[in-house]
Parts: C-alpha cells; sequence; structure tokens
C-alpha cells in the first residue's frame, strides 16, 4: 500500500475531528485540534501515550523507562470505534498539561 493512501485511510477514520497531517522526518506528524498528537509511519499511527485506560489490551504500551512514550497502533485498527474517542482524548490531555 502506497504511503499517502495509508495515511488518507487514518485520516478518513478521523473524518470527524479536526485533524491534519504535517510531512516530518520521513513520516506524517498528526495533529488533532493544534495539538501534536502522533506520527503515521509505514502502516502505524504512534499515539502519545498519555494514560487512556479503554484501549485493547493487545494495544503495546512503553514501559516507564522507555525513551520514546507511544502507543503503536496497527492500521487493522484505523476503523475501530474507540480511535477517534482516543485521538481527542490525547489532544485535550496534552493541551492541558502543556498550560
Amino acid at each position: 500500500m502506497e504511503e499517502e493512501s495509508i495515511v488518507q485511510e487514518w485520516l478518513d477514520n478521523l473524518a470527524d475531528l479536526n485533524v491534519k497531517v504535517k510531512k516530518m522526518f520521513g513520516c506524517y506528524c498528526l495533529y488533532c485540534d493544534g495539538q501534536a498528537v502522533g506520527w503515521i509511519h509505514d502502516s502505524f499511527l504512534s499515539l502519545r501515550e498519555v494514560g487512556l485506560d479503554y484501549l485493547p489490551e493487545d494495544i503495546k504500551r512503553p514501559a516507564p523507562e522507555d525513551k520514546i512514550q507511544e502507543l503503536v497502533i496497527p492500521l487493522d485498527y484505523a476503523k475501530a470505534e474507540w480511535l477517534s474517542k482516543a485521538v481527542k482524548d490525547t489532544a485535550v490531555i496534552r493541551k492541558k498539561n502543556d498550560n
């Protein structure tokens, strides 16, 4: 699958949110409501770890000592019912923590 079509698939499934992407560092930074919430690379969405407790158990969570604190979400979950909520909640929590 071509990179742009993968990015578009993620965006199509987040169409109910105020999201956009910006290409940088060989991947796409995902923004929601102006907050950087993660990266789209290969066929994965790496969502910033903010302590969401309703994600499926098979989504790998980073260990506290891991340098990169992100949840790696495979493209299989692009249509998951919880995805939009997770992206929106991440943006809200990141905005609150920035203030």
